[in-house]
């Protein structure tokens, strides 16, 4: 302190005793300055800190709510499935991650913290060795275990691990009329207690469907009861997709597979709903999600445009219509082109349509996928 007046450093050293540490401030400022962080993965970080941090973000449902608002949540990557021939018993088998390459530090430093190798389920006891994604929900991923049909929930970002429960009891569901099946399981979370999640398993036989749901709460499956729906057109009888459903604003969707008809379910209520669906979606690839202000709506590819429709409803009957329809051709060229400077990119690899296909909607994205095949002088590649 050479050169610093003794009353100076007085000052200093009593200003520094009168300042307050910063565990001692109160919750609801501590939000307040939780509230002015740059992403939710500055916020995972901050929360992770201590466990009042921590137990501050998790028991105010208004504060999660007012930082999605401002902070929609950030693609950290995308998982993939193990191919099918490494699900067989005594054969490891986990989804792939890839992490989306961002400068942004906060990202970068919550994917390094975190668990997104899955190796967690490894310490699970008496699991076996091959898990499967089967849905995905505020971050945590719902897993099923190839040999003995077991769930798990876990957040790869804090490493957080749920107890492991069964997919269900053999008797779940008795009383169908015969042939029924089940599709994969959907995970949900709520609003107010980011600690409680449910599992909903629908299940159908030749013209009804019925529900499942597992609660953490309780830790038991509860059954709801058969609802007769309209019949499908095609002879199949697994006559809903058997691939995962959709979710939107506190509603699970699933569709026919001659894509007549939609099949909500209101979480809140669990009541199904059947909505037809309009005839040129039944040769589309579409996709139920969320605008960027929240309202649900379906996007579908026809060809290379991208059109949204909106629900509405006429004489009380809910009715799916077209709002809008968005050219993609000369921004997929564009991108294709500034992508693969270095390629020939042929003209038919933007006109075919069949090869793009909408894999999801979320916060007012549309997530598309185009497989092609590019051909330069050294011949094809798959692209």
């Amino acid at each position: 302190m050479t050169g610093v007046p003794k009353n100076r450093r007085q000052r200093r050293r009593s200003k520094a005793r009168r300042a307050p540490p910063i565990h001692k401030l109160g919750e609801d400022l501590l939000l307040e300055i939780f509230l002015r962080l740059p992403s939710l993965a500055t916020l995972v970080r901050a929360a992770l800190t201590c466990r009042a941090w921590r137990r501050a973000v998790a028991s105010s449902p208004s504060f999660r709510r007012r930082f999605r608002a401002l902070h929609p949540p950030p693609l950290l990557g995308l998982f993939f499935e193990a191919p099918g021939p490494v699900h067989t018993p005594n054969t490891p088998g986990f989804p792939t991650f890839v992490p989306a390459r961002r400068r942004d530090r906060d990202l970068t430093a919550a994917v390094r913290g975190g668990d997104f190798f899955l190796t967690s389920l490894e310490d699970l006891p008496d699991e076996g060795p091959c898990w499967n994604m089967v849905d995905c929900c505020r971050g945590c991923v719902l897993l099923m275990n190839w040999d003995d049909g077991s769930l798990v929930v876990f957040n790869p970002l804090t490493r957080r691990i749920e107890d492991v429960f069964d997919l269900s009891p053999e008797d779940l569901f008795d009383g169908s009329r015969g042939h029924y099946a089940q599709v994969y399981p959907q995970l949900l979370f709520s609003d107010e207690d980011p600690a409680s999640f449910r599992v909903v398993l629908l299940a159908h036989d030749e013209r009804r469907i019925r529900a499942a749901v597992f609660s953490s709460d309780t830790w038991e499956w509860l059954l709801l009861p058969w609802v007769d729906v309209p019949a499908s057109s095609g002879d199949d009888e697994c006559w809903i997709k058997y691939e995962r459903g959709m979710q939107a604003n506190g509603f699970l969707y699933w569709v026919y597979e001659d894509q007549r008809y939609l099949v909500s379910l209101n979480t809140a209520t669990m009541e199904f709903c059947v909505t037809e669906l309009p005839h040129f979606l039944r040769d589309s690839s579409f996709h139920l999600g969320e605008t960027k202000d929240g309202a649900t709506c379906i996007v579908y590819s026809d060809q290379l445009n991208v059109g949204v429709l909106m629900p509405t409803r006429d004489d009380g009957m809910e009715k799916w219509v077209l709002d809008r329809v968005v050219p993609l051709d000369r921004e997929l060229e564009r991108v294709l082109r500034v992508g693969l400077a270095n390629v020939t990119v042929p003209n038919q690899l933007v006109a075919n349509h069949n090869d793009l296909s909408v894999l999801a909607v979320q916060d007012g994205y549309v997530y598309k996928r185009a497989i092609g095949v590019l051909a330069d002088a050294a011949g094809p590649a798959s692209g």
